[in-house]
């Protein structure tokens, strides 16, 4: 029989350790990890006008947060793409426990090499650097009219439309495929 006080020691190094995993795995995979409140994901929601069979893409969706709201609140259907395998793991299995399979997809990949040709709606939540990276990739791929969202952080070279809460909109002109608003200044940037 293993003493009580080992017991205890190997489950802190085990909740230490999972902690750990969660927190500094972005130095693995480049991205960290920070939940989005209800209230971003209301805002978001609202903001990109998310209605029952609409199709919105997480990028870097994490441990699936807002991939599940978006599926059990508004019954849109939610594509998360995340390259850890672990977060995409437990977003699918929450989606099962909860009954969301059908209307939840995890993609696990680098958000920078998915096909977003045929996204309409977009909600990210990234750091700054990540940001940068995506602004190149949202311009060049999603098609004229698209909408995107992103929560805490701006794109460098665009001015949302609309904020709310903290999460900002972001829509592709229509001919040009660039932000139809035009890039912020460099006063405003900071």
């Amino acid at each position: 029989m293993i003493p009580t006080d080992r017991l205890v020691a190997y489950a802190l190094f085990a909740f230490a350790a999972c902690w750990s995993y969660v927190f500094l795995s972005g130095l693995i995979w480049g991205a960290g990890w920070g939940p989005t409140s209800r209230k971003q994901l209301e805002a978001a929601a609202h903001l990109l006008d998310l209605k029952e069979g609409d199709t919105v893409y997480d990028l870097g969706s994490g441990f699936g947060r807002a991939v599940l709201f978006f599926a059990a609140e508004k019954r849109a259907d939610a594509v998360g793409v995340e390259i850890d395998p672990l977060r995409a793991r437990v977003t699918r299995w929450s989606a099962e426990r909860r009954g969301l399979s059908g209307r939840v997809r995890v993609v696990r990949a680098n958000l920078l090499d998915v096909d977003l040709s045929q996204a309409r709606k977009v909600f990210l939540f990234l750091t700054p650097i990540i940001m940068r990276k995506a602004e190149e990739k949202l311009v060049k791929e999603l098609p004229p009219g698209a909408m995107v969202v992103s929560v805490e952080h701006r794109f460098p070279d665009w001015r949302p439309v609309d904020s709310l809460a903290n999460v900002h909109l972001y829509l592709v002109g229509a001919r040009t495929k660039v932000p139809l608003v035009v890039p912020a200044s460099e006063d405003q940037k900071s």
